[in-house]
């Protein structure tokens, strides 16, 4: 039965033109009629039709049916009178031929018929069944997920809830130092106690105050790393002296549980051009960690200068350490925030599980890798690699550059460069920014000698091949300009007529593509005089006692110090005595540094001083802006006072 209903489901489901099924149904009828030619007389003329009717009314349906039963039955009408008339036998005989045929038709139509709506009956059930049966697993992915996601929410919950646990533990830890000391020192000064037996307790204090403030800017700086409001500051350093003063600034932390620290650095290693506080933020966060899993052992900082298969050129930094190691699970959640390697690490170490986690953020930002090697008991190895270079985003660079100084300011160390080439222009500048340049850009002959007569540069790097006014008639108006005519002019182009540039009065020619060596030899000639000795520092500060502590480190290292309580008071010094550097605050009374800025900017003789800001403020990239043409900018937490005389080397007059 089963196997009978397939084979009519599979006939009956199977549509086919109506040419085709009355063609099949009148070549069978005439199959049959020529069978019957062949039987003997006796044979009732339709009897080899039912099958016929059969097959053709369950195959094609009732139309190809009802034809099959009309020419049959007159078929055999006609076999029937063929030898004579029709008697009354076989008139019934026909008769009921022609009723049986009726009912077989439509017994078969209603078969046919059922059978179809059964068939699609159960590919609607098939359908649905499907349907219920994605909507099933789905619904399993979507709670297995779901249940993933309470669990990771869970563990984030409970991270973040001994995060804080730890946190309060670790500020709580300092401050209460801070506060401890600071009652005991008043209490010994208020019994008369010598200022030397003090030194001691004011070491704590300022180290517990500093490892407070590190605390405190790790916090600040995940809460900028996760709102996306953390910006890179590319700027120009030397490689081995930026690792000398992270050596330095580690070294009392590495020495305090016994261990020694190493240092490999191979001559070579050169400047970079990098954001220097992340950089310097990402060793001392290795430096710091190898100290605290290590005692009585090594730590080794080493270095290298390498090109990748791309061919860029990237500095690498490496921590090991001989401490306790990690195991690789360890390892794999080392890198989570709120997390550290093992729960036992807080109770046995301290920490917040912080630190490596900002430093990935900081090497991400930088397009730099950090990696991790560890075995228990041995050791561990941390190791960063950064390009040599940093180069933004495209959204980045195509921001002001805050080194770029405003039109207004005249003097110093500024070059001018004339090429309507874009990418020519971001390179020249770039280079001479590491150079430590100031650059003014123009990408048309016509404004370049406006920016020329405005400005009055240190020296003009000018293209040829420039639309509009090229490079030979900018050249030409320049030295025919009283003013501008002293200014050396270097030809920067792919044209050679190193005969033409000279006549008309070129002080040099460099070919494209430029060989940066020649080329730094020649704007090098440029900079301003540098004569030895020192100067006169003015200090705008409204703070008393900081102004002190720098003035007696200054005053120690050679320098003359004038001192301001505010920015309007700093602006008549700067007026009167033309200070060598100027050394600021930003948060003053009256006017504060922004202010400040803007007006010794203003001041006749007083555009080209060197300024250094010194301030314990995070500073917007809308502050920035607001302060270019600063010569650095220092944050209070970052350095100590004894070390700001070595920041003054290179103002010296």
């Amino acid at each position: 039965m089963s196997s009978l209903h397939k084979l009519m489901g599979a006939v009956t489901r199977r549509r086919r033109s109506p040419v085709i099924n009355y063609s099949v149904t009148l070549l069978l009828v005439g199959v049959m009629t020529f069978v019957r030619f062949l039987a003997p007389a006796y044979v009732a003329p339709f009897l080899l039709y039912i099958p016929v009717l059969l097959v053709v009314s369950l195959a094609f349906g009732w139309g190809a049916g009802t034809l099959a039963l009309a020419l049959s039955s007159l078929i055999a009408a006609w076999f029937y009178t063929r030898d004579g008339m029709l008697d009354g036998v076989d008139v019934a005989l026909l008769s009921q031929y022609v009723l049986v045929g009726a009912t077989m038709v439509w017994i078969c139509h209603a078969l046919r018929r059922s059978v179809v709506q059964n068939e699609a009956m159960l590919d609607r059930l098939n359908t649905a069944n499907h349907i219920l049966v994605d909507r099933e697993a789905a619904l399993t992915s979507a709670n297995a997920a779901a249940e993933a996601a309470k669990e990771v929410a869970e563990r984030a919950n409970t991270a973040k809830s001994d995060f804080l646990a730890n946190m309060s533990h670790e500020l709580r830890t300092p401050l209460s130092a801070i506060i401890g000391y600071s009652e005991m020192m008043g209490e010994e000064i208020s019994d008369g106690c010598e200022a030397s037996d003090l030194v001691d307790d004011i070491s704590k204090v300022e180290r517990n105050a500093r490892h407070l403030l590190g605390l405190i800017n790790d916090v600040l700086d995940l809460s900028k790393v996760e709102s996306g409001k953390m910006d890179v500051y590319a700027e120009d350093f030397a490689v081995d002296d930026m690792l000398r003063d992270v050596a330095s600034s580690v070294a009392s932390l590495i020495s305090k549980k016994g261990n020694t620290l190493k240092m490999q650095l191979p001559p070579e290693l050169g400047r970079m051009h990098s954001d220097l506080t992340k950089t310097r933020q990402v060793l001392f966060n290795f430096l710091s960690n190898a100290a605290k899993f290590t005692e009585n052992g090594a730590i080794t900082l080493s270095a290298s200068r390498i090109t990748d298969s791309s061919g860029t050129d990237r500095l690498s930094f490496a921590v090991s350490d001989s401490g306790i190691g990690m195991t690789a699970e360890q390892v794999s959640r080392l890198f989570q925030r709120f997390e550290q390697a093992d729960a036992s690490t807080t109770r046995n170490f301290g920490g917040t599980g912080l630190g490596l986690s900002l430093t990935r953020a900081f090497a991400g930002m930088l397009a730099g890798t950090v990696t991790v090697s560890s075995i228990p008991g041995q050791g561990s190895t941390f190791t960063f690699t950064v390009p040599a270079t940093f180069v933004p985003p495209i959204d980045e660079q195509a921001s002001p550059d805050p080194d770029v100084i405003a039109d207004d300011e005249v003097g110093g160390d500024v070059i001018l460069v004339i090429d309507d080439d874009t990418d020519q222009l971001a390179l020249t500048t770039r280079f001479l920014h590491r150079e430590g340049f100031r650059v003014q850009t123009a990408t048309n002959g016509r404004s370049g000698l406006d920016l020329a007569r405005r400005l009055r540069p240190r020296a003009i790097l000018l293209d040829v091949m420039m639309p509009g006014v090229d490079g030979w008639s900018v050249l030409s108006q320049i030295k025919a300009d009283e003013m501008l005519a002293p200014i050396p002019v270097v030809m920067v182009t792919s044209v050679d007529q190193r005969n033409l540039a000279a006549s008309l009065g070129a002080s040099d020619y460099i070919l494209k593509p430029v060989d940066w060596t020649q080329f730094g030899k020649i704007v090098n000639q440029f900079r301003l005089a540098e004569p030895d000795g020192r100067g006169t520092v003015l200090l705008v500060e409204d703070e008393a006692m900081i102004r002190m502590a720098m003035r007696s480190t200054l005053e120690d290292d050679g320098w003359s110090v004038l001192e301001a309580s505010n920015g309007e008071e700093g602006l008549q010094q700067a007026a009167d005595t033309k200070p060598n550097v100027v050394i600021m605050d930003l948060n003053m009374p009256i006017l504060d540094g922004f202010g400040f800025m803007q007006g010794i900017r203003a001041l006749p003789g007083c555009s080209d001083i060197p300024v250094i800001v010194l301030t314990g403020r995070e500073l917007s990239a809308e502050d920035r802006n607001k302060l270019r043409g600063a010569s650095q900018i220092l944050n209070r937490g970052d350095f100590a006072s004894a070390t700001l005389a070595e920041r003054l080397i290179g103002f010296r007059t």
